[in-house]
């Protein structure tokens, strides 16, 4: 009976164990998925000043929300934006071009809020949000096709009228990024298309994209004359900042292809640091990996303010490079073991992200597979959102933040207090762009306690300028074209309880191991009859 016994209790902890399996999303340390967006088909009445035609007070409903950002702010506050749009329910007025906002402060969610109008519906709103010393939030943002700043007070950033007036950071522009140092000078990153100029002939991009910088001072009010910190004669697109400890500001950008004017192809990750302030800028780095290209390179800060960046080729692998000595030297690519990238056709728009704790680690997010989940085909089945963490010397395994029927993209990750994350991303019914009127794109959020002690923000202050840069003119934009929104979605089922597969699959792996505990069981009775005889 002990062998009996000891069997039927190994069945137990098997049964036991499998829904902390990291193969499942729900099972793991990230709370279940919040949805930031307004619930789908959500009817509400818009009231704007001045009231915009062909609105007034008639019900029409918030259309898809996607391109998230995230800022953290005091006492651990969680402050939401992203691209939203109203549109009309009779179908055939236009709509309204939105920046949204959503806060989680002391454990609750604020209501959905329109902050800013950006232009009539059809222009993306590329957004970055950041929180400075200067006890402000601010943003950039795409506004129809120009580059703007607005800010507001962190604890007032719900309403609509605590939001400055948008201040003109460039004429053009697509992609955008937003860092701020510990004397709250601002500095903005966006990619701008520049024509070819005569005699000078870009072939391989012609008048793409070009990655431009500029910082301010005044909270946003004005800016430094623009400085074009690739200069590439191809296109160069998704910005990422990070501003260390020591005010040195690491930038990094996809290089190769224009996804705005659809003009080349993908070649390499660009890494450039400023070590004083954005004043001057070191000769940039290439990552490259043989026979192969890069996309979605993202940047992170380890312990020592040691920069490590993660990317993905091509051919779906995912790469890093770190640095020992602030960014001088690059360690050679290696690959980022456990995880595959998601199915690389169709996904130009996405990207990847990563965020430092108290202790120093990296924690990156990103879309793909685990390696562990044996027969998946990349693109077969949604892709996942993933977490890992880089120590200093390895990474950890994947740990899934959300696995279901919806496709996600544009992960972003951030830590509070030093010891506990947040993520978000939106998600669409389809891979690849929408391809179907049902399609409806969502914002969602999960968080995820760290064992870590708990680590004090620096405190907030008013900021003194040193100097006051004269405003400049910037970069003679391409000509724009509309970006189309997607069509409007049915009703689409909420994120809730395991996966289908989860399901499926917990009664067959049950029903597999009762063969062989049978014959255990048999040959147990067999060899007791045996001696009774």
């Amino acid at each position: 009976m002990r062998i009996l016994a000891i069997l039927l209790a190994s069945f137990l902890l098997i049964t036991l164990a499998l829904p902390l399996s990291p193969a499942l999303a729900q099972r793991s340390r990230w709370t279940t998925p919040f949805e930031v967006s307004p619930p789908v088909a959500e009817e509400a009445l818009v009231q704007a000043t001045p009231t915009p035609p062909p609105f007034g007070q008639r019900a029409v409903r918030y259309g898809s929300s996607w391109f998230p950002s995230l800022a953290i702010g005091p006492t651990g506050s969680v402050h939401i934006v992203w691209y939203g749009a109203i549109v009309n329910t009779a179908g055939d007025e236009g709509g309204l071009d939105l920046l949204m906002y959503r806060e989680l402060r002391d454990g609750s969610w604020s209501p959905v809020n329109n902050i800013v109008q950006t232009a009539t519906i059809g222009y993306t709103v590329r957004n970055s949000i950041v929180m400075s010393r200067d006890g402000r939030l601010h943003v950039l943002l795409r506004m129809r096709t120009a580059i703007r700043h607005v800010s507001a007070p962190w604890d007032r950033a719900w309403s609509a009228k605590a939001w400055s007036e948008p201040h003109l950071v460039s004429d053009g522009g697509y992609y955008v990024a937003l860092g701020v140092d510990s004397q709250a000078r601002l500095h903005a990153f966006w990619s701008q298309g520049v024509p070819d100029e005569p005699g000078k002939p870009r072939p391989e991009c012609p008048n793409c994209a070009n990655l431009f910088y500029r910082y301010s001072d005044t909270g946003g009010e004005i800016w430094s004359k623009p400085i074009n910190l690739s200069d590439s004669p191809y296109g160069d697109n998704r910005p990422q900042v990070k501003v260390d400890s020591r005010d040195r500001v690491h930038a990094v950008w996809d290089q190769g292809r224009d996804w705005y004017t659809g003009r080349g192809q993908p070649k390499q990750g660009v890494y450039r640091r400023s070590d004083d302030r954005g004043e001057t800028w070191r000769p940039p780095v290439y990552f490259t990996v043989p026979d192969d290209a890069v996309q979605q390179t993202t940047i992170g800060i380890a312990a020592g303010d040691n920069p490590i960046v993660v990317y993905r080729t091509l051919k779906g692998a995912i790469y890093y490079q770190y640095s020992r000595d602030g960014g001088d030297t690059w360690s050679l690519p290696d690959v980022v073991p456990g995880v595959v990238a998601r199915d690389t056709r169709g996904n130009d728009l996405d990207q990847y992200s990563m965020a430092t704790d108290g202790e120093g680690n990296v924690h990156l997010l990103m879309v793909g597979y685990p390696t562990t989940m044996s027969g998946i085909v990349p693109g077969a089945v949604p892709s996942m959102v993933l977490h890992l963490v880089w120590n200093g010397s390895r990474w950890s395994l994947p740990e899934i933040v959300s696995a279901n029927e919806f496709y996600p993209e544009w992960p972003v990750i951030a830590v509070s207090n030093g010891n506990k994350l947040h993520a978000v991303w939106y998600t669409r019914r389809g891979d690849g762009m929408a391809a179907d009127e049902r399609d409806r794109y969502r914002v969602w959020h999960s968080s995820r306690q760290l064992d870590l002690p708990e680590t004090a923000p620096l405190p907030l202050f008013t900021p003194t300028p040193r100097v006051t840069p004269t405003s400049a003119p910037t970069a003679i934009p391409i000509p724009p074209t509309p970006t189309p929104l997607p069509a409007e979605a049915v009703t689409a089922p909420p994120i809730s309880g395991p996966p289908r597969w989860e399901t499926a699959a917990l009664p067959v792996l049950a029903l597999a191991l009762l063969p062989p505990i049978g014959v255990v069981v048999g040959v147990y009775a067999l060899r007791r009859w045996r001696r009774r005889r």
